[in-house]
């Protein structure tokens, strides 16, 4: 149950005055993380296998369409918002790492320490995978670089590969702070854009949540300017971009485990009917798809975070069951899910690498990602048992 209302808020120092969740509370939202994660796959499987979008309706024609074609169109569309489950997920970390600190406060060198150990094994492993699947596609496939074939994936993997080829010592040290060789992550792994405003995100926690208020009212005020700056055009750094934008989706995290424990948040969720909470947030899910397909400035981050805020409530106040066959599904990739985000994209370049090198296309029509999915989280699944599992238990040791 949620704590009273009457309870105090969140103190200014890192150590809340209130029982932190237990972990049989938590345990559900394993599975948010899983669906983000699962969701990022589809999206890149789409881009990667799928020659959809312009190339797609130059083969078929909408005039040649039926209703099968329309509904299978409209269900690739709702993997389009993979950007913004990436923003779904700060929540979560912020969220996740607040209630970590809660529960037992690490000191800023012990925190840091947790967190490469955490990260930095499965990491490396990823950045060795990536290359190696580059250079598979670059050996077996040469085809799939042609950069003059007018699709985006093909140019990119083409200026990979020469970066890739001509790596050097400040590459690699550019490689292993989650930042580009040059134009391209290594081995064009481009999940790793989001491993940075993570990593910007532990840097800051200690500092953050031993004065937390001072910490949102920053957050919010460095957000506002961020929304001045997306609307102006003006460039931003990687490190800016942070500051201005990523860093509130991690604050509304933290924010929100401060509103479950400190308040009757849940409480007051409670109230609603629960055909209204879960029909808002499918019907929020959807807009948000919607948006980022129009490709909106801000507003499908914005929705992202909102979305995460209500799914993380709504599964905290008990509207959805534990024992729910797609939540337990969920939640077994959420186990995994650092894994199967690390590992997912170079397995997906091999796989078309397959596919080039055997039936001699660089364009594939069908819908063959669909039959990737399950392969490529299988085959994350076995990575995960034998790099990031072995690795945190051989350091918990």
């Amino acid at each position: 149950m949620a704590p009273s209302s009457t309870l105090a808020l969140p103190a200014t120092h890192h150590k809340l005055a209130v029982a932190p969740l237990t972990y049989q509370q938590l345990d559900i939202l394993h599975c948010l993380r899983g669906f983000c994660a699962l969701y990022v796959v589809i999206f890149h499987a789409k881009f990667i296998l799928w020659a959809g979008g312009r190339q797609y309706l130059e083969a078929h024609p909408r005039a040649t369409w039926g209703v099968t074609d329309y509904l299978a169109f409209a269900l690739d569309l709702l993997s389009g918002a993979g950007y913004e489950m990436v923003i779904f997920f700060f929540v979560l970390s912020g969220f996740f790492i607040r209630y970590a600190q809660h529960k037992k406060h690490r000191k800023a060198a012990d925190f840091y320490q947790n967190r490469l150990v955490r990260i930095y094994p499965p990491f490396l492993v990823s950045l060795v995978l990536a290359g190696l699947a580059l250079t598979v596609v670059a050996t077996q496939a040469p085809q799939a670089l042609d950069a003059g074939v007018g699709r985006e994936l093909n140019a990119t993997l083409a200026v990979a590969w020469a970066e890739l080829c001509s790596l050097n010592v400040v590459g690699a040290l550019r490689a292993i702070t989650f930042l580009h060789l040059d134009q391209h992550y290594l081995g064009d792994n481009v999940v790793y854009w989001s491993l940075l405003p993570e990593a910007l995100f532990y840097l800051l926690v200690p500092l953050a949540l031993w004065r937390v208020r001072w910490y949102y009212l920053a957050s919010a005020l460095l957000f506002g300017l961020g929304i001045y700056f997306d609307w102006r055009g003006i460039p931003m750094s990687s490190i800016t971009r942070y500051l201005l934008s990523y860093n509130a989706y991690f604050a509304a995290g933290i924010g929100l485990y401060d509103a479950v424990v400190c308040t009757n948040w849940l409480g007051q969720v409670r109230r609603l009917p629960k055909w209204m909470v879960l029909g808002a947030l499918l019907v929020l899910l959807l807009l948000l798809i919607e948006v980022s397909l129009l490709k909106v400035k801000i507003l499908p981050t914005l929705l992202a975070g909102v979305l995460a805020v209500m799914a993380v409530s709504v599964l905290l106040a008990g509207y959805i069951s534990p024992r729910n066959w797609l939540v337990r599904l969920l939640h077994k990739i959420g186990e995994f899910s650092f894994s199967l985000y690390l590992y997912h994209y170079p397995l997906l370049l091999l796989l078309y690498a397959g596919l080039v090198s055997y039936t001699g296309k660089l364009f594939i029509y069908q819908r063959m990602y669909w039959l990737a999915i399950p392969v490529v989280t299988i085959a994350c699944y076995g990575l995960y048992m034998i790099t990031e599992r072995r690795s945190v238990q051989y350091f918990r040791k």
